[in-house]
């Protein structure tokens, strides 16, 4: 059986279904936004019977989903149908614009080319679109709400018209587009005011021959799907909707459940700003929370055949469903909140993947208090870091967000063998000289790895020696820079290559203020001077240095080399420890230089 079927209505009776609301759009089409220019354009193209491209509706009682309904702007609520019979998909912004501008007699809205809102009323001028030579879209006279047109005569002089007055309309031979299906009295009126006028009377036959019957033969070429799934709905709309912002799962989801009379959005709106009072989870969004909810649902849904999160089954969400887990899921990732902190990344741009954040919320949510598991966190903390030095979720991440999901919770409770992502990750030691901005996950993986506690010291400020959790992380505003300046490396040793002294391995976590008073000086003089102001000795310093996995002695003789190789490996070691045995590769050019 057929899924679609094609049709080629009358534009008249199309936009007559319109303002009965026999035909609407699903609400979660975007709004109105054509200007006044593409408006002019559209209507000159239909006097033309020029083709304007077809419409995609969708059947309303033949999908596998409803949608909740909505009238396209400027139809009269007191005078639709509140039940749609057909959904528009793809034509919204041209049937709108036809709708308002042929049928209701009221202005339409629209924008200019500066992109401000304006109001506007549309005029046929009959003598020019019957003029030969003429481009038909200069025929389309458009006014503001005051219906006030002027007209440049001679000289640079201009006439004003007001064409809110019918008498003016047939004086000046403006004929009202929204007239267009409703002509006859116009016409009439227009045929007694220039009734002694033979050319006037020709000019009114040849406009009703030329533009009149035109629209009223014009045809619009429709396919109207029917019977399909919800997520072939998504797809479809996503491809043809070109024009307009793309739509998300979510915004499907939302139209969706508020057939059923639960306001998804607003219901999210609560808990995203719960779930972003915590810095770390900023950038979290809503298809990100569903995503988890699914890999919930389906792997407690007997009826599923594997735990997935594709755009198919979050489509596939059932209201219930969502109401199950939806409370479960947010604290999930309050749970990843701290999680992320006991790993030292307090702010969402310093979060490795955003993407990792799914089925890290779905563990932690399914496997509840892991603090009752034994090694639970340790586990979770293994995996997490070989999905960040394994750079593991820079591609394609539903496939792989399952199978963490699934493999991981039957890991950490004794079920299964280690997860697959644990398995295949490898991290290069050559990759840290390439880590030199923070756009990279492991570049933002290893900023995170500095501020672990590690030594008898954990690691702190140079200057305020405070332990850097989140409160001072974010007082003290502490992120990632140089510790010999890249002024001191480009001045003092210009045989440094820039990669090399903007690489990761020549940064820390240091404070704001500390930063300042580092400037671009070397280590020998910026050391001694905050060691002086903060009244500390410098085996306390050393001991701050040690907690950056930083060699204390090669800084301190401005020994960039010695430094350099002494700190790569230590981040290597470091990254070693967090990923597990012998997921470090060592290369071979770095083999003289690097060990264990």
């Amino acid at each position: 059986m057929s899924t679609f079927s094609i049709d080629q209505p009358f534009l008249n009776r199309m936009l007559n279904d319109i303002g009965g609301g026999k035909i609407q759009l699903p609400d979660f089409q975007r709004g109105w936004v054509w200007d006044d220019y593409r408006i002019r354009s559209l209507i000159a193209s239909v006097s033309q019977e020029f083709p304007i491209g077809s419409v995609l509706t969708l059947k309303a009682n033949g999908a596998d989903v409803s949608f909740k309904p909505r009238l396209i702007e400027g139809v009269n609520s007191k005078d639709a149908n509140r039940t749609p019979e057909i959904f528009i998909l793809d034509g919204q912004q041209r049937l709108t614009a036809l709708f308002q501008s042929l049928m209701s007699e009221k202005a339409v809205f629209t924008k200019n080319a500066q992109g401000r809102e304006i109001r506007r009323y549309y005029y046929l001028d009959m003598e020019a679109c019957t003029r030969n030579g003429t481009e038909r879209e200069e025929a389309v006279i458009s006014c503001g709400e005051d219906h006030l047109l002027q007209i440049q005569i001679s000289n640079g002089k201009t006439k004003t018209f007001n064409l809110s007055s019918i008498e003016e309309q047939y004086a000046n031979n403006m004929f009202p587009v929204h007239k267009i299906f409703a002509s006859a009295d116009w016409r009439k009126g227009y045929y007694n005011h220039w009734k002694d006028n033979s050319e006037k009377i020709g000019l009114l036959f040849q406009f009703d021959t030329n533009i009149i019957q035109c629209f009223g033969r014009y045809s619009v070429p429709v396919i109207e799907l029917n019977g399909i799934p919800r997520e072939a709905v998504c797809m479809i709309f996503e491809k043809v909707n070109t024009g307009g912002v793309t739509l998300t799962v979510f915004e499907l989801l939302t139209a969706s459940f508020a057939v059923d009379g639960f306001q998804l959005r607003r219901d999210w709106n609560k808990r995203e700003k719960r779930l972003k009072q915590s810095p770390v989870l900023k950038r979290l969004d809503s298809t990100s929370f569903l995503r988890a909810l699914t890999l919930l649902t389906t792997n407690a849904n007997s009826d599923s055949e594997t735990t997935s999160c594709t755009r198919r089954d979050i489509l596939g969400l059932k209201k219930k469903d969502y109401e199950k887990w939806a409370d479960h899921v947010e604290h999930g990732f309050a749970k990843v909140a701290r999680f992320l902190h006991t790993q030292k990344i307090f702010n969402a741009k310093d979060v490795p993947y955003q993407t990792q954040l799914v089925p890290l919320a779905a563990i932690l949510t399914d496997l509840g208090k892991i603090e009752e598991i034994e090694g639970a966190e340790e586990k979770i903390a293994r995996w997490f870091w070989c999905g960040v030095f394994g750079e593991m979720y820079a591609g394609s991440t539903d496939t792989r967000a399952a199978n963490d999901f699934s493999e991981v919770t039957k890991w950490v409770k004794g079920m299964e063998e280690v997860p697959t992502t644990i398995r295949d990750a490898r991290f290069s030691s050559s990759r840290l000289l390439q880590l030199e901005r923070r756009t990279s996950a492991a570049y933002k993986g290893v900023h995170a790895l500095i501020m672990h506690d590690r030594t008898a010291i954990k690691c702190c400020d140079f200057r305020t020696r405070v332990p850097i959790d989140e409160k001072i992380f974010f007082e003290d505003q502490i992120d990632i820079h140089h510790i010999f300046p890249k002024k001191w490396c480009q001045n003092r040793n210009p045989n440094i290559e820039s990669k090399v002294f903007n690489s990761i391995v020549n940064k820390t976590a240091i404070a704001a203020r500390t930063n300042r008073k580092i400037g671009g000086n070397a280590p020998s003089e910026y050391l001694p001077r905050i060691q002086n102001e903060a009244g500390m000795d410098s085996a306390k310093m050393d001991e701050i240095l040690a907690s950056h996995l930083i060699c204390a002695d090669a800084l301190r003789t401005d020994d960039f080399d010695r430094f350099f190789e002494a700190r790569k490996v230590a981040l290597l070691n470091a990254i070693e420890k967090v990923m597990g045995e012998n997921k470090v590769v060592r290369d071979d050019d770095d083999q003289s230089d690097i060990s264990k």
